[in-house]
């Protein structure tokens, strides 16, 4: 029984034991038959909540105290852990982190999809579980988070600017990051020269309530190769002597960034995709090796920000292809081509579909460089596309679908089955999305195996492959 409590106050649970662990990385607790998702809490845990958040069938609450700690749980290896919203799972070792995770997708793929019988193959770990991203970007803010030392110590004469990362949970207010294991360098080095040389000459950094402030972000990019591309957010046109000044520091002090471009976002919302790009400084690309292809990455092309795994996952997806050279492929939401072009060796010929325009203008422009000819790639939604396929595109004798984390749309399943292909396989973001289409795809296809692979450490996100065929 739960002790009795004052109206509004939070409810609390003490010597609670987690029975469980769940697919978003939450433990779980089932005082007096309610459901409890609880942060940071591993099986085995006997501890203290309190509750936070209500849904309907469920609840999320975070830990008081700890009564016992699981045998397995180790020290976060960040200073900055429990604050900043990343890399959640640093309490676990990484082995068992594989573990829970192909355990995560062999329940979905039942729960969801139906799939009792799908043989599954082991879980592709990372060789390398930090300093592994090749992206990342950093928020400034004019009201950085304070550490309780700073708040006891009074704010007078405290700097408040920093850049960094959000707040787990909060969407407004930002950590100022000392030193990030997400990124190689020089990644923190820029991000740290950066800060100091704005902060000494008094720029203004932005303020999400009063959407007030020059600075607003710091995107940095990291190739295979070692270049580097950094593109600066600003939040007006104002100053561009401050904004040549800082990128003749970055250039300056910084030899390896060999591309430096800038976005002017006015708006509200922090997304960059509707804002024009302004190249202002060496390359506008990288380049990044991905095994035997050269890709050219601008500041909005997305490739995988795991690249050593990506060259791991298009293994994998080629050796399920087992593709003799006779065979067409159709690649749909190929984005910049990386598996179109990876495949096209292997293949007759490869159809790319990708409804971004300025992506299938890289694929384009990423064929032309690796002189790879046997390749097609179409500007359009992907369902408009399977209705009406250009004939070059040929009889498709594999599919290859990786769309983004809501999953298929239902009349692309349709068309899919419509087309009658004999082989698909089926990359995914979000297996539960995954799960669900192979429901929706079971009456003509039947899953054959899958394999989860994991792009990103220390977190619960999780990538799945499937393999199916024609019944």
């Amino acid at each position: 029984m739960s002790p009795r409590r004052k109206r509004n106050a939070p409810q609390t649970y003490q010597q609670q034991t987690i029975v469980d662990l769940e697919h978003q990385g939450h433990g779980v607790i089932k005082p007096e038959g309610e459901v409890l998702f609880v942060e940071d809490a591993l099986p085995a845990e006997v501890v203290d909540v309190q509750v936070i958040r209500r849904k309907r069938k469920h609840a999320y609450a975070v830990v008081t105290h700890y009564h016992q700690r699981a045998p397995e749980r180790v020290e976060p290896f960040c200073s900055h852990f429990g604050l900043c919203g990343g890399c959640r799972w640093q309490f676990l070792p990484y082995a068992q982190q594989l573990k829970h995770k192909e355990r995560f997708v062999a329940e979905i793929m039942r729960r969801i999809g139906g799939q009792r019988d799908l043989p599954f193959e082991p879980i592709l770990g990372c060789e390398d579980d930090r300093f592994y991203r090749n992206k990342l970007d950093y928020s400034f803010t004019d009201s950085r988070w304070l550490t309780r030392e700073e708040i006891e110590h009074g704010e007078e004469g405290i700097e408040r600017r920093g850049v960094g990362f959000h707040v787990r949970g909060r969407f407004d207010r930002v950590l100022d990051i000392d030193t990030c294991y997400l990124q190689p360098e020089p990644s923190n080095e820029i991000r740290r020269a950066v800060r100091d040389y704005t902060i000494e000459r008094g720029y203004s950094y932005y303020n999400p309530h009063s959407h007030e402030g020059w600075l607003r972000s710091l995107v940095v990019r990291t190739g295979t190769s070692g270049s580097v591309m950094v593109t600066v957010v600003f939040g007006n046109e104002d100053e561009p002597q401050q904004r040549e000044a800082l990128f003749d520091m970055i250039e300056s002090t910084f030899p390896s960034v060999v591309s430096i471009n800038y976005v002017i976002n006015s708006t509200v919302n922090d997304a960059l995709a509707p804002h024009q790009v302004h190249h202002a400084r060496g390359q506008d690309h990288i380049i990044e090796q991905c095994d035997h292809l050269q890709l050219r990455i601008h500041p909005r092309s997305f490739y995988q920000t795991n690249a050593r795994q990506a060259e791991r996952l298009y293994r994998l997806v080629a050796d399920w292809a087992d593709l003799d050279g006779s065979q067409v492929v159709w690649d749909l939401y190929c984005g910049i081509g990386s598996i179109a072009l990876y495949l096209a060796s292997r293949a007759r010929g490869v159809w790319g579909v990708e409804s971004v325009v300025e992506a299938i203008d890289n694929a384009v422009e990423n064929a032309k460089l690796n002189e790879i000819e046997n390749v097609l790639f179409s500007a359009g939604d992907v369902k408009d596309a399977l209705r009406n396929p250009p004939a070059e595109a040929g009889n498709p004798g594999l599919l290859v679908v990786d769309p983004p984390r809501a999953g298929l749309h239902p009349s692309v399943v349709q068309s899919i089955v419509n087309a009658s292909v004999p082989r698909i396989i089926y990359v995914s973001c979000n297996p539960a999305t995954q799960a669900r289409d192979l429901q929706l795809l079971s009456e003509r296809y039947q899953a054959l195996r899958c394999r989860p692979v994991d792009m990103f450490p220390h977190t619960h996100h999780i990538e799945s492959v499937v393999e199916l065929k024609l019944r």
